[in-house]
């Protein structure tokens, strides 16, 4: 199973990119979990560009989607809802089928007790105008991030590290009905 893990930080110390990192590290032997990187090469959305004259980044992150059987996609919050770089990258997909029914898992990761849920509920929405199977019992806030990750980025919660064995069960089981 091929799982594209999408942050929606570039921030060098993130905790949403850590949060990724722990679900790859976590994931059972046949599940691979890969981290679209660098997201930074995502240009800023232009519907003026033909959809032949994508760049080529969006171009690879199209391909990545669609050869995923499933992606994850986790984001800070920023001016109560989901970050510009996560938007950004979703705005160029919204024209294309990427998405169209592929099982998302949406997490968010935040320092404040809220654990980024309006960030969640705004790409849940997106997400959902753009037709994606989102998996809600598979989703999930981590309030405290702070608490949660030691200074290496390490996740050591372990609420959250079996939030993070139902969010692969959930992809695993849907992915498994198709």
């Amino acid at each position: 199973m091929e799982i594209l893990a999408i942050s929606g930080s570039m921030r060098s110390g993130s905790y949403n990119t850590a949060l990724l990192c722990a679900v790859s590290d976590l994931s059972p032997a046949h599940v691979n979990v890969t981290l679209f990187e660098p997201v930074s090469d995502i240009p800023i959305f232009d519907p003026e560009i033909d959809d032949n004259d994508l760049p080529q980044s969006v171009n690879a992150l199209i391909a990545k989607i669609k050869g995923a059987d499933g992606v994850m996609i986790s984001s800070p919050e920023y001016a109560h809802g989901a970050s510009g770089v996560i938007k950004n990258l979703l705005d160029w997909l919204v024209a294309t089928d990427a998405l169209v029914l592929k099982p998302v898992v949406v997490a968010t990761v935040s320092t404040s007790g809220l654990g980024g849920v309006r960030a969640f509920s705004s790409l849940v929405q997106i997400l959902s105008a753009m037709n994606a199977n989102v998996l809600m019992d598979g989703s999930l806030c981590v309030p405290y991030a702070s608490m949660k990750f030691d200074n290496a980025l390490k996740l050591t919660d372990d609420i959250t590290l079996k939030a993070i064995s139902v969010s692969l069960m959930a992809l695993e089981r849907v992915i498994g009905q198709t």
